[in-house]
């Protein structure tokens, strides 16, 4: 290993002794000192590797037997300096762009904030720019650790903060607290669809409509009872057969008011249509990015008309806190192209009575009984089929007004 080494330090030459007195030539270099390695006769001629330094001392003999010398190849550490050499710009270029990611490395370049809804982005950033925290700040200056409990003392509506560095990134987490709502209705079961009643069945409480009567969304069925007292042992075996609410305290309103709800929606689906859809063909292109500057090394352009694009992100891992500020982008490029349907009149309704029964499902309360489904088909516009569909269920619209 240290031979290979010496020698590519060193750097070897190969070469081609051509004449007729090869064995002459060879004595000659060997009394003036030249060591030869791995010597070869052919029908060309003397193939042999010499040190760099031992070249120009083969002009005597090779003058003397009238030999021909050719140089075959270069091998070592003295040959790539010399090409090297040649190219100082691209040497610059090289060391200033080390230089410029060494030092961009080492500072903050962008601040986000996430978790937040009623904190404002703007007053944390305000508030963490003058405790330091700001870009084009060196990231060994900044003790995010104070930082994040200055922040959470400044802030009120904030229950803890955290501040993450990931390599020029600094990301400032917030969990808020949650406050408590006061209803306006508070213990009182309203109704939380619009419906007719068709049965009451109240535990605790006093009831505000009646069998038969229409309510709408939010009013009031059942009021709390006005001289609470802890339910008897039917009325609390009774409630705990309603599974699907939570157990309230005594004073609070109780029962089941079962009703008929009705639920509608409507589509239409066009006879003739022209669609973009996916092809199922895909290309792939690969590209370095430096902050939002993005270079492409393969497929620049996309190969098809019309794509979409997926863009895939992969940073090399990090070591402690540092990261490597030069990203490997991954484009996904899927082609689409334009897909022309013609449909009968009878698919046209199918698509839109499916459309409008999965519109009504979403509308739902999920695990109700379905009474009733009405389908209609509409006054059709000028190349499409409209379709309505009515669906009537049987639930429990109580619901308190803010759990």
């Amino acid at each position: 290993m240290f031979e290979r080494l010496r020698a590519f330090w060193q750097g070897r030459i190969f070469f081609l002794a051509r004449g007729e007195q090869l064995a002459r030539f060879l004595n000659q270099i060997l009394k003036d000192g030249v060591i030869v390695f791995h010597t070869q006769k052919s029908e060309r001629g003397m193939r042999a590797q010499i040190k760099l330094a031992d070249f120009r001392r083969l002009r005597r003999a090779a003058r003397q037997t009238h030999t021909r010398v050719h140089i075959m190849a270069k091998y070592g550490w003295p040959f790539i300096a010399a090409r090297w050499w040649r190219r100082k710009g691209l040497l610059t270029g090289i060391a200033i762009i080390a230089l410029v990611l060494t030092i961009l490395s080492q500072l903050v370049l962008s601040i986000s904030v996430t978790g937040n809804h009623n904190v404002l982005t703007a007053d944390v950033l305000e508030r963490a720019e003058k405790l330091g925290l700001k870009t084009w700040t060196k990231s060994k200056d900044l003790d995010l650790n104070q930082i994040a409990k200055a922040l959470q003392e400044q802030l009120s509506d904030a229950a803890w903060i955290g501040v993450e560095q990931n390599g020029t990134g600094v990301l400032i987490k917030i969990s808020e607290k949650t406050r408590p709502s006061i209803p306006e209705e508070a213990g009182n079961l309203v109704a939380k669809h619009a419906g007719i009643v068709k049965e009451i069945m109240v535990i605790q409480g006093t009831p505000q409509v009646h069998e038969g009567e229409t309510v709408r969304a939010g009013q009031v069925l059942i009021t709390q009872a006005l001289n609470p007292s802890l339910p008897s042992a039917p009325n609390a075996a009774v409630n705990n057969l309603n599974t699907s609410k939570p157990t309230p305290p005594a004073s609070m309103a109780r029962g089941f008011v079962r009703a008929r709800v009705w639920y509608s929606a409507e589509k239409q689906t066009p006879l003739v249509e022209d669609n973009v859809e996916e092809s199922g063909e895909t290309a792939v292109g690969w590209g370095i990015k430096f902050g939002s500057r993005v270079i492409m090394v393969t497929m620049q352009d996309s190969p098809f008309e019309q794509d979409n694009k997926e863009v895939t992100s992969h940073s090399l891992k990090p070591w402690r806190n540092w990261r490597f500020p030069v990203e490997v982008i991954r484009v996904n490029y899927k082609e689409l192209h334009k897909v022309h349907f013609e449909r009968s009149i009878a698919e046209a309704r199918k698509l839109a009575e499916d459309a409008a029964r999965t519109e009504v499902q979403k509308k739902m309360t999920p695990g109700v009984l379905v009474v009733v489904e009405n389908v209609k088909v509409l006054a059709n516009t000028s190349g499409a089929e409209r379709v309505r569909v009515e669906v009537e269920t049987y639930e429990d619209l109580a619901v308190y007004a803010n759990p």
